[in-house]
Formats: C-alpha cells, structure tokens, sequence
C-alpha cells in the first residue's frame, strides 16, 4: 500500500536518484511508549514496496491537526499523544457509541422476534380459551340433554306404571266377569232337578 508519494517499481539505474529525490514508499512508524519523543511518529520512506509491515509500521499518515501522534491500538489508529487528549477519548467513544449501536441493533431484532413469538403464543391462547369456552357450552348443552332424557325417562316410567296398573285391574274385572259365581251355580242346579223328578 502506498502514499500519495507513490513511484511505480523503479526502473534499473534510478533506485539511486529515487532515494536522493526522496521518492518511493512513505511508511509511519510509531512506538508510543518510547521516551524519546521523535520515536512516536517518525516517517520512512523506502525505494521499495514492503510486502508485510513489521511492528509499529503503518500506512495510514497522521492527521495534521495531532501535535504529538502515536498510534493506539486500541482505536487502530492516530492519537494525540496524552493520555487524556480530546482525539484519542473522541475515538475511542467513537468506537464505543459503534459497538453499542450494533447490540442496539442485535437487541431489536431479537425484540422484534420475541414480539412475533409472544403474538403467536397469544393467539395461540385465544383459539385455546376459545376452544374450551365451545366445550363448555357443549357440555352444559349435553348435561342439559341429559337431564332432560331422565326427566323424560321418568315420566315414561310413571305412564308405564300407570298404565301396568291398568292392565292389572281390567285382567281382575275380566277375571270376575268370567268366573260364575255360586249364586248362579245353584239355580242351574235346580233346573235340572225340577226337569229330572217329573
């Protein structure tokens, strides 16, 4: 990666003239806990591109505006060199309100999945308290039935009584009606003698 200080590969013969012009690679080094102070930013600059940064060495320039930039690892990136400077606690909020948007965003979808999940649970619940209001009409119709079919059974049984009563005390008169009694038997009797002795 290279800076707007940029030369394509240079040619055989000029990497001299590249290096006394000041052309090449700019690279940032940063060793923010050195004490000597010219070791939080110092810039490089190489003839070649290098395929992978060693420690402390970075692509990204610092933003003018920092007195004294070291790179933070915390923010990956450039910083006033205090510990209480304005950029380095503005970046590192930064990040911070970042992250919490992105598990303010996580959270509302999961909310908005356990809204669904407490729709459906609710739903669920009407057709269920529904389904048992329809039972219980169902069986208060059916007892009401019932009870209705033994009243009924009831009153059948009553006329079925009566009725046997009936039958018993018409087969006790036709008994009487059919049976002579023993007023007639002796006048029969009588008859035959009187014919008889003549």
């Amino acid at each position: 990666m290279a800076d707007e200080n940029t030369q394509v590969a240079p040619v055989a013969g000029a990497e001299e003239n590249a290096t006394q012009e000041n052309k090449g690679f700019t690279y940032y080094f940063s060793d923010p806990d050195s004490v000597n102070a010219e070791m939080h930013h110092v810039v490089i600059t190489l003839p070649y591109e290098l395929p992978e940064l060693p420690w402390h060495w970075h692509i990204e320039k610092p933003d003018d505006s920092l007195k004294d930039p070291v790179w933070d690892l915390k923010v990956n990136g450039w910083v006033e060199n205090s510990k209480d400077g304005q950029a380095a606690i503005l970046q590192e909020a930064t990040q911070k309100i970042e992250e919490l948007d992105k598990k303010s965003a996580e959270l509302d979808k999961k909310n908005a999945a356990l809204d669904q999940a407490n729709d459906k649970f609710d739903q669920a619940m009407k057709a269920m308290q529904q389904s048992q209001q329809v039972q219980t009409q169902q069986s208060l119709a059916l007892t009401q039935g019932l009870q209705k079919v033994a009243e009924g059974q009831e009153q059948v049984n009553k006329v079925m009584a009566s009725m046997q009563q009936i039958l018993v005390g018409m087969q006790a008169d036709q008994a009487k009606t059919a049976t002579p009694t023993s007023d007639t038997k002796p006048a029969e009797n009588t008859n035959k003698q009187e014919n008889g002795g003549n």
